[in-house]
Formats: C-alpha cells, structure tokens, sequence
C-alpha cells in the first residue's frame, strides 16, 4: 500500500482521533468532568469498595483496629440530659471529661465549641455584680479543672477552635479560641473548618491553615491535633512538606496529600455510625455512644429516673464495678464528642449521603473521626495524576489514559459499521471501568460480580454466594483513576469518526444519486453505497426482471389534447407510475413518450425480483383508475377518453446485461438481452386479448403462482421470435379477485383445456359461457374468451392436426 493510499485510508480517522484528544483535554481542563470524577469517586466508596466498617461492611475491619470512639449530643442525650442547650460546663462537660478519664480515655476531642463563658455561670457572675451574693463556682473553671485532672492521668484534651473570616474587620480572618478560663489549663486547641467540593460534598480534609496576617505560620485542625496528643508528640513537631511526592510528613505520619495541597482525601469508613434502614440496627461504623450515657454515674441523675442506670460506672478504671460487662470501650481510645441531634445542625454531606437509597448526613463529629482512622492507618486514597482535577502536576497521566483510550477506539472501530464499532467503544468503556476502578477496590473483576449481584438480585436470590463478593483493597492500597475523562474520550473519538464517515457518505450518496437518482429508489442507492457498489462502464449479465408498460390508444390522446395539456397529463400519471415503481426497488431505464422502461434486480440484485415486478404491475393498475376517478372528478377539465385511460404491462424474466453503457462522459444504466425483447412484445402483444398485464410462465413461476389469480393466455411466437412464449395474465393477488370474475375464470380454464384437447365445439361451450362474464369497459379491443371462440372456429375449419403444440403465431406486435 501506497503512502498516498494510506493516508487516504487512515488519515482522517487519526486526524479526527487527535482532534478528539484535544478537545477531550481542552474540556477536562475548563473544569467540565471535575464533578463527574468526583462522582464516580463516591460510587467507589459506597457502591464498588462498600463500607470498610460496621454492620454494612462486606468484610469489615477488626473493632480493635479502629482508635476512635464517638460520643455524641444524640436524640436520646437530648431527651434525657436533664439542661437545655448549651449544656452546663460544670455539670456537664466536667463530668464528661472526668468520666472518660476514669474509663481509661487516651485523648478526649471536643468537636463543641467553648468560645462564649458558660451560659448558666455568666448569668450569675453579672448578679453578683449587680449587688447579688449568691455563692458559685464559674462553670469555665469547673471545666477547666477536670481538663486538668484528665491531664494529671494522663489524658490529653483537645477543643475545637475555628478560623472566622470577617470581611469588615482588619485583618479579616483570625482564630476563635475557647474563653480564657479554659485555656488557661492548657488544653490543645485544633481547627474545626472542613474543605466543600463545588458540589457541596465533604471529601477532603486539611492538614494546616493560613491566616492572611500570618503567611507561613500553619495552624492545624482538629484531627491532626488529636494525632500529635495521641503520638504524645512535642509542640516543636511540624508539618514538614514533600511536595516532589506529593507527601508531608507529621510524627510517624507520611501524609498522601491531594496533589500539592495541605489536604488529603478522606477513606470514609462508611455510613454514619448512627443511621440506619427503617426498621434496622444502626451501620455502627465506629463505636458510637450517647452522651447521656457518659454522664450517667452514681452522682448524677438522668431526665427520667427509670432510665438511669449509673451505666458509666460500669467502665470507670476505678470502680468497683468495673469488669463486670468488660472492658471499657474508651480504654486507650480517642474520644471524639459531638453532635448528631437534627436541631444543631453540624452535619455535613458526605460520598455516603445517598447510601443504600436513603440521604444520610453525617455528624460533622465522625467526619473528624474519618479522617483521624484515614491518618491512623495511613489509609490514603492514592489518585492517578495525584487530582481529578486536571492540572500541572496530572496533565501528563491524565493526557496518556485519554490519548490511549482514543487511538484503541480509533484502532478498535476503524473498519466495523457504527452499530457493531458503538458496541465495541461500549465494551472498551466497560473493560477501562472495570481496570480503573479495579485499582481502588483491588478486585479487577468487581464489574462482572457487580452485575451478577444485581441481576440475582432483580431475579429474588437473597443470599449471594461468596464467590461475587467484591473484594475489599487492603490497607493503602486504594488507587482512584480519573474515569470520565477517559471515557468522554472513547465517546468523542467514536462520535467524530461516525460522524465523519456519515459525512463522506453523504457525499457519496450524493454522487450516487447524481449519477443514478433519476431512475433508482433512495433506498436502492443507500444499498448500493453499503456494498459498495459504484457506476462503472460496461454490463453485468444475470437473471432479472424486464418490465414494459404502454397507455392504449395514446396516440388518440395526441389528436385532442392541446401540447400543453398533454404534458401536464403526461406527467401526473408517469409520476404515479414512477413513485410506485421505485416504492417496490425498481429500476427506471427510461421513458418513451408514454412508455415506461425498468427493470428488477439490478444494480442490487433480490431475489424475490421477479414477484416485485409482477405486484408493481397490479398497484400501477389500481394507481390508474384512482388517477381515472380522480380526471372523472375534474369536470370538464378532460374529455371523455382521459377517463378511460388504460395502460399494457409486459413482464418478463431471463438472463439480462445491465450496466452503464454509452461513452465514458456520457452513460445509462440500461438493460439488454433477448429478455428484453420479449417483455415489450409481451406488452403490445397484450392488446391483441384484450388484456392488460401480461407475463410468461417462468415468470410467474419464480413470482409464485400461489400469490397471484392469473390465467393462461396463450403459448404464442411473437413477431421476430421462432420459440414459442408461455403467456399468462396477473388478474390480482390471490384472495382477492371478486366471485363473479373467479367464476369466470374457472370456466375459461376449463375452456383452455378443452382447446388444447382440439374439442372445439366443447372448447367453444366453454368460451361461450366464459364470454359472457368477462369485464366490460368501454375501449377494451376484445377479450380472451372472445379471442378463443374465433379460433376454435378457426380450427374446427382448418385443424391443427395431431402433432400441433398448441401454439399460436402472432403476426402483428
């Protein structure tokens, strides 16, 4: 193969395939997959991989593995607790602090803020400074002081703090600490500010904050806070950046961070702790208790006595109680205390917002917890190209998945028709789903078990065995591809290659109809484009169908009509006739004068040819007498001998050269052959019965007789021709002739068959009788019947004798 030639033959494809490239890159990098990527990331989470924990883990991870413990102001807290919110500081959160100390606790964080002065000592505090005298300890220092004690065993506190942006004040931003009074016993204040994707859902989480007065000095969030009191680590500790592999590193920790961020992205462990199902146990991603729980001891009293159980004492290290229903759950735990009640709203929108087909917002507490597990384990979520963004650092990952994807598309569907290469493009985004998302899960055949799950599912099997169970990845393994890209490229590449050849052959067909639209059907041509099948000089020699049709008497037509009626005339019924041709895949040689010129089979050959041909010439008849009715309609507009109209059709079928013939600038796709002779003696030879669709037997045959009502007209030599012609008439397709006609007809054949016998005066009998029942209509010449009543008297006067074949010589077309 030529250079010329293959560029011409793979070329454009490859230009389009680099076209698809860019532009696939050039939407990627205007932000337009950033939220489908992210999608596709928490279908990952919550539908692929699953949950890592809890009751709706496929193979959840070991309760003793997880380090957080949550204690949340949950609806139960809210209805037993016996305060309004704020809670107390003194009654309250002290007990909590000395509770958790005593069960064992090894950090204790505080996802409430304490950035006013207890509500209920304030209160008092401006009495007395009013004149009143009414004795108290402030609630901060209550607080304050158990924070204190936690720390003399060993406990370490961490609260919540918050970055506050103002944009009237100067400088804007700055950090909001607990009140003085607690700070004062050194607690370890940490950020609470979570990340927010452009669709509002919380995925990442910080490693350190700025403020706009302080460039430089980072400020950590609440996690890692929890993180260095756990690691015991010393207040010099930093975060230190390893930006050329996209790491920071804090204690023990070695940080995947997302791209070259102060940021990583959350592995949630699953759904919030205490949601469920209707009517189901909670997921219990993590240990979760109540806060009521925590401060239910021997020396404070539930809102509803019945209910108040002291179940805290059965946990505290230093009770005599302690063992009797195991061991404490806090016990060298980090204890995250928050809330989950609806009226508090600190909620956030999580990948596991829409799990199991119910809306769940998780607890802004347990999306701490998330993301101290993730750093726990060094669980990070690796991504391809390190963003689902497309950036600087992915550009070079991002552009080799789609430039791949596009040339196995271009490679995959360069020479199958749209509809088998829309199956094969389909396929390769499935098999690229399943290896990218594969690298997440580790279980390169989660999308077949994905399916089967569902199909078993759909079908009523409850129980799925083991062997579908997708897997889950282990420990940091997690490795997130940026699918949609990838795929858009797949889709692209496939759309500008169809769309390009749709084209192309749009300017085919166009050729095609140029050269042949004036006598082909479009469908016709739209076959010819498929197999390729272009006008070339020269013919192709095969059995078709010759067709030939004549208006009786037009010449009478000539003599009363002026030039310009006989046009107009001319033409509504040659387009009647041509719209009904090219409808059954006809072909059109020609027109001459009244005359009609086609053909079957050709330039696409069918098999059903010959039937096609033979049901054209039945529709043209019904065609012309709603043309006669109609003319009849018309009033004066044409005379008497319009609507009369009448046209012959000759049929036959044989061997027959079509092609384009002529010069090489100037062709016809025309017929020839000794075929074609015949179906136009067929057609004038037809006047001489009176009949008006006329055939041979062969043609019928291959037609099938059974579809059709004909009979015998003849075996008969027409002018030119030495071999004698089997001749028949089409009256309708079978079933639908009416009674008196079938009547008629059956007493013809027997006629026929008396006649071929040489009984002539029974033959005659036969006609006769046949006669007398045939169609009248004024301007039919003659009949069959009548033609054999003549003959038969013919032969009785002048007998054929006994070796006579029953044949006939005609002696004028």
């Amino acid at each position: 193969m030529n250079l010329k030639k293959l560029i011409s033959t793979y070329g454009a494809g490859l230009i389009w395939t680099g076209v698809s490239i860019i532009l696939v890159a050039a939407l990627y990098y205007l932000g337009l997959f950033d939220l489908l990527n992210y999608k596709v990331l928490d279908f990952s989470y919550t539908r692929v991989r699953g949950p890592l924990a809890g009751l709706s883990a496929r193979q959840p991870i070991s309760r003793d593995s997880l380090k957080v413990v949550l204690v949340d102001v949950d609806d139960e807290s809210w209805r037993l607790v016996p305060y309004k919110w704020p809670y107390p500081r003194d009654d309250i959160w002290a007990r909590v602090v000395r509770n958790l100390t005593d069960a064992g606790s090894r950090v204790i964080v505080f996802d409430v803020e304490f950035d006013s002065p207890d509500f209920k000592s304030d209160y008092l505090e401006k009495l007395n400074q009013a004149g009143s005298d009414i004795p108290f300890q402030h609630g901060d220092e209550v607080f304050a002081d158990a924070i204190r004690y936690a720390q003399s065993k060993g406990t370490r506190i961490v609260l919540a703090s918050k970055l506050v942006n103002e944009p009237t004040r100067l400088p804007p931003d700055y950090i909001m600490y607990p009140v003085t009074r607690i700070m004062d016993s050194d607690p370890e204040p940490g950020l609470i500010n979570e990340i927010k994707d452009s669709d509002g859902i919380t995925r990442k989480y910080s490693l350190a904050y700025e403020l706009s007065s302080e460039p430089g000095t980072w400020y950590l969030p609440l996690g890692i806070k929890a993180l260095k009191e756990y690691w015991g680590l010393h207040d010099t500790t930093l975060l230190q950046p390893r930006w050329e592999t996209n790491e920071m590193i804090y204690g023990p920790a070695v940080i995947k961070t997302y791209g070259k961020s102060a940021s990583f992205i959350v592995n949630f462990y699953g759904p919030p702790s205490g949601t469920s199902l209707p009517g189901e146990d909670p997921w219990k991603t993590f240990d979760r208790f109540p806060l009521a729980n925590i401060i239910d001891d021997a020396d404070f009293d539930l809102r509803f006595i019945e209910e108040d159980s002291d179940w805290m004492d059965f946990f505290k290290l230093n009770s005599d109680l302690y063992g009797i229903v195991g061991e404490s759950p806090f016990l060298d735990k980090i204890v995250l205390i928050g809330v989950s009640v609806n009226v508090l709203l600190d909620v956030k929108t999580t990948p596991y917002y829409n799990y199991a087909g119910m809306q769940q917002l998780m607890p802004g507490v347990e999306y701490h917890a998330n993301a101290v597990q993730t750093l726990l384990d060094g669980n990070y979520i690796n991504v391809a190209g390190s963003t689902l963004e497309l950036t600087k650092e992915s550009l070079g990952t991002n552009l080799l998945i789609i430039a791949l994807l596009a040339l196995f598309t271009y490679i995959f569907i360069q020479r199958l028709s749209p509809v088998l290469g829309g199956l094969v493009a389909f396929f390769e985004v499935l098999v690229f789903l399943n290896i990218a998302l594969g690298y997440f899960t580790q279980d390169y055949l989660w999308l077949p078990k994905f399916i089967a799950i569902h199909v078993m599912m759909w079908i009523g099997i409850e129980s799925i065995p083991a062997l579908f169970t997708i897997g889950t990845p282990e420990i940091g393994a997690s490795m997130f591809v940026p699918v949609v890209p990838g795929m858009a490229s797949v889709v692209l590449t496939y759309g500008s290659i169809v769309l390009y050849r749709f084209l192309m052959e749009q300017k085919d067909k166009r050729f095609l109809k140029h050269t042949f639209g004036t006598y082909v059907s479009p469908e016709l041509i739209d076959q010819m484009y498929e197999t390729k099948q272009m006008p070339e000089l020269g013919g192709e020699s095969g059995v078709r169908t010759a067709y030939f049709t004549d208006i009786a008497s037009f010449s009478a037509f000539s003599e009363i009509l002026s030039a310009s009626k006989l046009v107009e005339l001319l033409n509504e019924y040659l387009t009647a006739m041509t719209d009904t041709l090219l409808e059954y895949q006809g072909t059109l040689d020609k027109y001459e004068g009244d005359a009609i010129v086609a053909f079957f089979g050709a330039p696409i050959y069918f098999d059903d040819h010959a039937y096609r041909a033979c049901l054209v010439a039945l529709q043209m008849q019904e065609k012309l007498a709603e043309l006669r009715e109609k003319w009849a309609s018309e009033e004066d507009k044409w005379p008497d001998l319009v609507h009369l109209m009448r046209m012959r059709i000759g049929i036959n079928t044989g061997e027959i050269v079509t092609g384009n013939m002529g010069s090489r600038t100037r062709m016809n796709y025309t017929m020839m052959g000794d075929v074609v002779n015949t179906a136009a003696r067929l057609e004038a030879s037809a006047k001489q019965y009176g009949i008006y669709i006329q055939t041979t037997m062969p043609t019928l045959e291959l037609a099938g007789k059974d579809k059709f009502e004909w009979r015998n007209i003849d075996k008969v030599k027409v002018m030119g021709k030495q071999e004698a012609v089997e001749a028949v008439e089409i009256m309708a397709l079978k079933g639908q002739l009416p009674d008196e006609q079938l009547k008629m007809k059956s007493t013809y054949d027997e006629g026929m068959e008396l006649y071929w016998k040489q009984e002539w005066d029974a033959g005659m009998a036969k006609f006769k009788a046949s006669e007398a029942m045939e169609e009248v209509f004024p301007k039919r010449p003659t009949t069959p019947s009548k033609v054999y009543l003549e003959r038969c008297e013919y032969f009785k006067a002048n007998p054929p004798g006994p070796d006579w074949d029953g044949s006939w010589t005609l002696t004028a077309k």
